[in-house]
């Protein structure tokens, strides 16, 4: 399963068991025509009605003749904020991200009494934009030759993935030019071992779980072993999901779990149920490259009381349902900001009317994630057990120690944690936020179920 982008085959077949047959109407079907409005519709409606979470509270007469973005608005619950429709040829239906095309996140903010400044947040090691010298917390000061502001950056960053090309005015380096490109991310980004610590600390940024890269996991846990790490620092306040079996997988690399306790639990709508899954089961449906064996996961643990994730707005998915299913097993201290809240599992649906003309395709929730105890139902977000703001300073690089929430973990570790950080404690003045290209990234990370 796969908490931000996809969901393997294998976990279809109980899907089919347990939902029955794929959107049928009592009576004869309505003949509307091939890609009419009416026809999408409707088939939007079936879909929902069999598969989605709230499927009870579906209107009962909606409009079929509304355009399909806004009929599909109507039949979202209000509780859901990641169900989507979308269309390759209407690029109004899914999101443009610079991440995916350009490899860079940027993002737009303003301090009381000054004015908006838009800044890198987060570059993809080894891709073009790396290679011309973009660095996170580097100023952006002109898009495409325009000074970026509230009003038009979302519009300059769309124009930059139409026309498959942004120009960046960066202070201290100048004007580059990054041409858009399919890029492969590998989701460690950095390891390392922290110097002048009081015990001997690893610091992982970990941008997606991403069985590809299972080779550079096993790498830097290696290298953490080998140095004789006792404390670690697990940076995910990008991450916004990825494969399920790699996410459990993780969890039972800093915990001592058996492969036979239990990992997580689904639970749908009346027609789906409820299931159960152990840490061996879900870990063997990884379906992102080969699956860790249970010998490899216990060479890769580390001698750890506890674990220090650094999380915010964007923590998704299976990064936070890292979180839920680790608690269980050990200490966890969350730092940083709220999490992004999406606790719960799509389903991808095409229509295999081929005759139709049907180019939609859809991705409702189905269903609600649980971790091995029944813990779940976190739609608002995991609160962290100590609140930091990574803009309350001009951004660092990945894994810098002066980093405010490296900082934090660092001094609690060394046990001299802030006096006014907690969850409790008034936050300092942090900026406004106008624009997060990660946004974009948020919505389209569902889990996915392909049938």
């Amino acid at each position: 399963m796969d908490f931000g982008c996809r969901f393997h085959l294998k976990y279809t077949v109980w899907l089919t068991l347990l939902l029955f047959s794929a959107c049928k109407k009592d009576g004869p079907e309505p003949d509307y025509p091939a890609g009419s409005d009416e026809y999408i519709n409707d088939w939007l409606l079936d879909s929902m009605q069999v598969y989605y979470y709230w499927n009870s509270d579906l209107p009962k007469n909606p409009d079929l003749f509304k355009p399909p973005l806004d009929f599909f608005a109507t039949l979202r619950n209000p509780q859901d904020r990641f169900s989507r429709i979308y269309n390759p040829s209407i690029p109004a239906s899914y999101y443009p991200s610079p991440v995916q095309q350009f490899g860079f996140e940027l993002i737009l903010y303003e301090r009381s009494g000054s004015s908006p400044q838009a800044a890198v947040a987060l570059v993809v090691p080894n891709s073009v934009a790396a290679g011309s010298g973009l660095q996170r917390g580097q100023t952006i000061t002109k898009i495409n030759g325009t000074i970026p502001n509230e009003s038009n950056v979302q519009a300059l960053i769309r124009t930059s993935v139409a026309q498959r090309s942004i120009t960046l005015d960066i202070e201290g380096l100048g004007t580059i030019i990054i041409p858009a490109m399919t890029m492969s991310e590998n989701s460690v980004y950095v390891y390392k071992i922290l110097e002048g610590e009081s015990k001997p600390t690893a610091y992982l940024f970990y941008n997606s779980f991403d069985g590809r890269y299972r080779q550079h996991l096993q790498q830097a846990f290696m290298a953490f072993k080998q140095a004789g790490a006792t404390e670690l620092i697990l940076d995910l306040r990008y991450n916004a999901g990825g494969d399920v079996g790699v996410c459990a997988a993780l969890v039972a690399v800093l915990s001592k779990v058996k492969e036979t306790d239990a990992f997580l639990e689904y639970r749908g709508n009346s027609r789906a149920g409820t299931r159960k899954e152990t840490f061996a089961r879900t870990i063997a449906k990884t379906y992102s490259g080969t699956p860790f064996t249970f010998s490899e996961i216990e060479l890769m643990r580390l001698s750890l009381d506890r674990v220090f994730i650094l999380t915010g707005r964007h923590t998704g998915s299976s990064a936070e349902f890292l979180i839920k299913a680790l608690r269980p097993w050990t200490d966890v201290v969350q730092i940083g900001e709220t999490t992004l809240g999406k606790d719960m599992a799509s389903f991808s649906i095409k229509d295999n009317n081929t005759g139709k003309n049907n180019a939609w395709s859809i991705e409702p929730m189905v269903f609600k994630l649980y971790n091995g105890r029944g813990e779940g139902d976190y739609a608002n977000g995991l609160v962290p057990d100590v609140i930091r703001q990574e803009l309350r300073a001009p951004l660092m690089p990945l894994g810098d120690p002066n980093d405010p929430l490296i900082s934090e973990a660092r001094a609690r570790i060394s046990g001299q944690p802030n006096r006014a950080s907690s969850r409790t404690a008034p936050l300092e003045e942090t900026p406004r936020i106008l624009y997060d290209s990660r946004e974009a990234a948020d919505q389209k990370a569902n889990m996915i179920v392909k049938p």
